[in-house]
């Protein structure tokens, strides 16, 4: 009886033996996995940041360009109205000295 009281106990210490296997097996298994979820979770993040500041960059070059287009566009009607404003100046000059010479000479 006392062999198979030793027998039981081997066969118990044995099987804790091979559950803390397990456990430290699953244990570095799940380490393993751990690490490979965070360095897939820096790739990503590593790509959205490249993709985000691509996104910035492009969208940063279109406002400039609209911005340029605008600036152009406000400019020409600048330039329009100055013309305009330079050729009505021309012709009140011309009229006022017809003017004064009407009244300046007999």
């Amino acid at each position: 009886m006392e062999a198979r009281g030793e027998q039981l106990l081997q066969d118990l210490v044995s099987h804790e033996k091979s559950l803390v296997a397990k456990v430290e097996e699953a244990s570095a298994e799940a380490a393993r996995i751990m690490e490979q979820a965070e360095a897939e979770a820096r790739s990503i993040k590593e790509e959205v940041e490249r993709r985000a500041e691509a996104a910035l960059g492009e969208q940063q070059a279109k406002t400039t360009a609209e911005v340029a287009a605008i600036r152009e566009r406000i400019l020409e009607q600048a330039r329009s109205r100055v013309a305009a404003l330079e050729t009505q100046a021309e012709e009140n000059a011309e009229a006022a000295i017809a003017l004064v010479m009407e009244r300046v000479t007999p």
